[in-house]
């Protein structure tokens, strides 16, 4: 038996699974992390909207300009008395600000100076801010236990449902403001930052569990004091934070995606004051004087102080960092702090769906590559790179939707290559076959062009609608009686040589030699138009050729008999595991066997059927010999056999031709002596015309038998 063929879908099944799978592991791994993360770097360069950024956000940076203009114009060096952010606090409340982040840390008690003393430094800086009631300042979280300021008191933490839920990476210690700030701040949160595997800060805890003790992020705790919002619950199901205004999305880690602008730092996406023409501002207040930059700057505004001089080591890489320079810490903070004010939640495509979809498409792509041509596989690896990575950008870009495209990206990458490999593998291992199969039924032009397009052909077995011819040899037994075996090898291989070279050159397939003769199928295996026209072209090649007098001989002439018909046949690989051939089979087969035996009754050297005369009775010039029931068929039909091409008939040849079908006429209106007479006459043109010879013996025979022929005028032959 031959082996059963892979349903394609199971094969594009079992290769998209694959990949997929492999895929799925390989997720795990960092450098996909890295491809992943590089990705959405990528997207947020083309997709950020600085026009989404709160105009109300301000940043006052302690730059490398006022560190030089402190140092130059007041002799004050880093790090400055904290009396001088006091000043600017009164300034900022006195203008109407809403809110004043200080992205700063002080977690030790403020050392004297020679002019100030840093004791009543530190307390007006601290009036200032409790007289603010709007000030919040920063504190650190570490893995280490200190001594100093180690415990957390419970009062200090969130309290809210479902607080010991919330996922995220627990720090052993606290470095909190001192006492006397502590106090004054309107509240304190964590300035520290998450990065990626690859040192890039895209996402932000909310809260941070210090101890079992919940602590708010620096930008969150912003957002509670400058929204008067508090925390509610922690929604498990949907990883949501929910307050008693809003709910903030958090991923399967707890942090939160945040929703970049663009670049950062000065002539970026927010407004940037130098904290040294703030502070001279707030001076000229103090002395009566217009402040330069004048109180509407700062109404109603969320300002962050922080550091941003090169100096002071707090810059951070973000998505942006690759084409900018690193972002100021504190601009981060205050993107968070926008993000939470307005709303930007990044919202994600689950990676479950992507994978699903993935590897539904995936099955599609491999079942393409398997069964279809490689430039629609191509397209359609083009379509689906395509398309996750436009879908990805216009999510993001104007839906706030996060969608991993790599995955699918890879997906189809991997799927593509394997398909196609494997495809090259079969098709090679088909393309052998079928040059085994098929080198001695087919021209080498036709089998050029299936192994171009083996698909095209299937072994297993297909219905084509063809015309079959099959020849004999007339007279060969009598020859081959007194002929030695290598002769007979000899003089049938030289016969042979001829009719199958003219066979191959019209396109058609040499399906087996029966001994004698052979049996040659037009219109196979490749499906051709003109498969009947290639028969009757080969009858008169035959001719043209000779083969009749290919074979010498002395007395009776060896003539090639054929026999043809078209019409449905089933071709495909017929045998057993030992032994198979490429065959066909079915009743226009064994019809146009049988024709070919039928040549006998008339003398004929071909006889085709109505089927293939259907096909191409405008081609050429037939006669019709008979109306018959060959033996085995109930279904009677017309034979006719080929004389000449239309524009080869003579005068002559056209009135022996009338003649004959006078005679016809006659015959079939069973005028049996009037029938004989007229054929007689076709022979006075034609002497020796073997149809006319052959009617001739049957009208004598219907004379007293004329039940041979039924009412219909069909005669039934009663042999092969």
């Amino acid at each position: 038996m031959a082996q059963e063929k892979t349903p394609p879908i199971t094969v594009a099944l079992t290769l998209a699974v694959t990949v997929v799978l492999a895929l799925f592991i390989f997720s795990h791994t960092t450098l996909y992390k890295r491809f992943d993360h590089a990705s959405d770097d990528f997207r947020w360069n083309y997709c950020a909207r600085p026009d989404l950024a709160d105009k109300d956000t301000v940043i006052i940076s302690i730059d490398d300009y006022s560190i030089k203009n402190f140092s130059e114009k007041f002799n004050f060096n880093w790090p400055w008395p904290r009396q001088f952010y006091g000043i600017v606090i009164d300034y900022l409340k006195k203008a109407g600000a809403s809110s004043v982040t200080l992205d700063m840390l002080f977690t030790q008690s403020e050392v004297g100076r020679m002019d100030v003393d840093g004791a009543t430094s530190e307390q007006s800086f601290a009036e200032a801010m409790k007289k603010s009631g709007f000030v919040i300042v920063g504190e650190n979280l570490s893995d280490e236990i200190s001594q100093a300021k180690s415990s957390v008191q419970e009062t200090q933490g969130l309290i809210f449902e479902n607080s010991e839920k919330i996922p995220g990476k627990k720090f052993r210690s606290v470095e909190e403001p001192i006492d006397l700030i502590a106090d004054a701040a309107a509240r304190t949160g964590v300035v520290n930052f998450h990065a990626d595997e690859d040192g890039v800060c895209r996402r932000l805890p909310l809260v941070f569990n210090v101890n079992g003790t919940l602590k708010p992020q620096l930008s969150f705790a912003a957002y509670l004091v400058s929204e008067n919002d508090s925390i509610v619950r922690y929604d498990i199901k949907k990883h949501e934070l929910v307050t008693r205004n809003k709910r903030f999305p958090l991923d399967r880690d707890g942090y939160y995606t945040v929703h970049w602008y663009g670049k950062g730092g000065p002539g970026g996406v927010y407004r940037y004051d130098a904290f040294y023409n703030v502070f001279v501002s707030a001076t000229q207040t103090m002395s009566g004087e217009n402040p330069s930059i004048p109180f509407s700057e700062f109404k109603g505004k969320n300002v962050v102080i922080c550091a941003t001089a090169s100096g002071l080591m707090d810059l951070k890489a973000t998505p942006f960092s690759t084409t900018d320079a690193p972002y100021p810490g504190g601009e981060i903070h205050a993107t968070l702090f926008d993000n939470l004010k307005n709303g930007r939640a990044v919202k994600h495509v689950s990676d479950y769906w992507i994978r699903a979809v993935a590897l539904t498409l995936m099955v599609l792509l491999a079942y393409v590559y398997i069964s279809r041509s490689l430039a629609s596989a191509v397209g359609l690896s083009v379509v689906l790179i395509v398309a996750p990575v436009v879908c990805s950008f216009y999510l993001l870009r104007n839906h706030m939707v996060q969608m991993n495209y790599i995955f699918p990206v890879l997906a189809v990458f991997f799927t593509s290559m394997v398909s196609a490999v494997y495809k090259t593998l079969t098709e090679g291992q088909k393309k052998r076959q079928i040059k085994a199969i098929f080198s001695r039924y087919l021209h080498e032009d036709v089998i050029d062009l299936l192994m171009q397009d083996p698909e095209r052909v299937d072994l297993e077995g297909t219905e084509l609608v063809a015309t079959v011819l099959f020849t004999d040899l007339q007279g060969f037994t009598t020859f081959a009686e007194d002929k030695s075996p290598k002769t007979l090898i000899a003089v049938l291989n030289r016969y042979f040589e001829t009719v199958t070279g003219i066979v191959l050159d019209l396109g058609g397939m040499l399906d087996k030699y029966t001994g004698d003769g052979i049996m040659a199928i037009f219109g196979a295996p490749l499906p051709k138009e003109g498969h009947a026209r290639a028969a009757c072209e080969a009858i008169l090649a035959f001719r043209d050729k000779g083969v009749n007098d290919l074979i010498s001989t002395e007395g009776v002439k060896i003539l090639t008999r054929i026999g043809i018909s078209s019409g449905p046949i089933v071709v495909g690989n017929l045998g057993s595991s030992r032994n198979m051939d490429f065959t066909a089979i079915g009743d226009t087969v064994n019809l146009s066997a049988r024709l070919e035996g039928v040549n006998k009754a008339y003398g004929t050297t071909n006889i085709m059927s109505e089927y293939t005369w259907e096909f191409v009775k405008d081609d050429y010039y037939f006669r019709e010999l008979d109306f018959i029931r060959v033996k085995g068929k109930n279904k009677p039909i017309r034979v006719f056999t080929l004389i000449d091409r239309l524009e080869s008939m003579t005068g002559a040849a056209l009135e022996i031709e009338q003649r004959f079908q006078l005679a016809m006429m006659a015959y079939r209106e069973r005028k049996w002596d009037e029938a004989a007479a007229l054929f007689g006459k076709v022979l006075e043109l034609n002497p020796g015309d073997p149809p006319s010879e052959a009617y001739i013996e049957r009208c004598e025979l219907l004379k007293t038998h004329d039940d041979l022929v039924d009412e219909q005028g069909v005669f039934t032959f009663k042999t092969k």
